[in-house]
């Protein structure tokens, strides 16, 4: 067994040549094996990194009971850089075959010295590797969250409908590794009940594998909250459609009786892409209201009642000025509701309703009297109509009142 001595002897030269194995290694890994580029000047960073390790590696070599620090290198600035971990652990492999090629090139060396010798060396770099591994993690998982939190910042302000200034979100999203002047559309998903954390998460992930095979390069922005999800997801990439992919997801039984699902319309870019997300909340809030379960609501199915949505005032004149008199009779509001989706039909309105044809007739009539309407007029059947939208928004917005926080007040909390 070769003595202490002898590798402390070994250590005592790795040392005094530290200086030219970092010169070395800088060469190769900085300006490559080309001759012709061997006088090339080092970075500096990379020869104050490589003598620092090369001088604990010795100092490890030489008491093998030392309390070794290990200096922290590349793995933290891999990270940053957004580039794999490999980088960094390739960075320190070269660096050790390098040293070991030293030690095997000493011919004062017996072969039983330089076994244990590398075989130390190597045991030092692998727990420099673990150190460095510890390293990119920390640095990666600080960097996801802070990208995370400024991803979802970014998208709260777009929902908002505050006043965004172009140029500070371009630059955000160019922060987060985003294109910001692509064409933007926001989808929202709620489940019908979320029965635990479990439950949701499931459900979260099976929508974000959708919005990845839309969008491979991942550039969507993301919020999720109490069991409200709002993405905004970027359209103009080569990607699978992103309305057919939902459409297709929804065919599942499970998800089809318990999912609703809702987009706004595409904007020209992410500065002006809140609209999108607003849009896409109201429509949900319809679909929600409706029971449209199973499919995706579009705003443009719902435009009208996106419109009222926003605006309150409109929605009760309607209401007010055109069936205000049939709001304390149900039995006429349900006759006007049916009619009107029977294509004016008075017998299929009679077998919806479960009453005789006359019956129908008279509620009608009652209609005709209270609402000032001819109740065989196109346009008179039209203002009608659009007065019970904006019935269907009146009503739901007091039930949101009067029980229930809106979505965007929801995914803001």
């Amino acid at each position: 067994m070769p003595s202490s001595n002898a590798l402390t002897a070994v250590a005592t030269d790795l040392m005094s040549c530290a200086t030219p194995i970092a010169n070395e290694f800088v060469r190769r890994h900085a300006s490559g094996v080309d001759p012709n580029t061997a006088d090339r000047i080092a970075p500096r960073d990379t020869f104050d990194w490589a003598l620092q390790i090369i001088k604990t590696c010795a100092s490890a070599l030489g008491d093998e009971e030392a309390d070794v620090h290990y200096p922290v290198t590349r793995g933290a600035l891999v990270a940053l850089q957004g580039k794999p971990v490999a980088d960094a652990v390739e960075w320190l492999r070269s660096l050790e075959r390098l040293i070991s090629d030293q030690l095997l090139s000493d011919p004062a060396l017996g072969m039983d010295v330089v076994r244990r010798a590398v075989a130390r060396v190597a045991r030092f770099f692998d727990e420099l590797c673990v150190h460095e591994l510890e390293s990119f993690e920390s640095t990666h998982d600080e960097l996801s969250s802070w990208c995370s939190r400024l991803g979802t910042d970014l998208l709260s302000c777009l929902v908002s409908g505050a006043p965004v200034d172009a140029a500070t979100v371009n630059g955000q999203a160019r922060v987060l590794n985003i294109d910001p002047h692509q064409p933007f559309r926001a989808i929202a998903v709620s489940p019908m009940q979320v029965s635990g954390p479990s439950h949701w998460a499931q459900i979260r992930r099976r929508v974000l594998d959708v919005l990845w095979r839309h969008d491979p390069h991942r550039q969507a922005l993301i919020r999720d909250r109490n069991g409200l999800m709002l993405a905004l997801v970027p359209t103009g990439g080569e990607g699978p459609g992103l309305i057919p992919l939902l459409t297709r997801l929804l065919e599942d039984e499970e998800l089809s009786l318990s999912m609703y699902v809702a987009s706004g319309e595409p904007a020209d870019s992410l500065a002006v892409a809140g609209h999108s997300c607003r849009q896409a909340l109201s429509a949900l809030e319809i679909a929600i209201y409706r029971g449209q379960r199973g499919q995706v609501t579009q705003c443009t199915q719902v435009i009208l009642e996106v419109l009222l949505a926003h605006n309150r005032w409109v929605s009760r004149r309607i209401v007010d000025t055109r069936i205000g008199s049939l709001v304390k009779k149900p039995h006429l509001l349900e006759t006007l509701r049916v009619y009107i989706n029977c294509d004016l039909a008075l017998q299929r309105t009679a077998e919806e309703l479960l009453v005789h044809p006359n019956t129908v007739a008279y509620r009608l009539r009652q209609i005709g009297a209270l609402t000032g309407r001819d109740m065989r007029r196109i346009t008179d059947i039209s203002d009608l109509s659009i007065a019970l939208t904006a019935l269907d928004v009146v009503e739901m917005r007091r039930d949101q009142d009067e029980g229930r926080t809106d979505l965007r007040a929801r995914l803001l909390a």
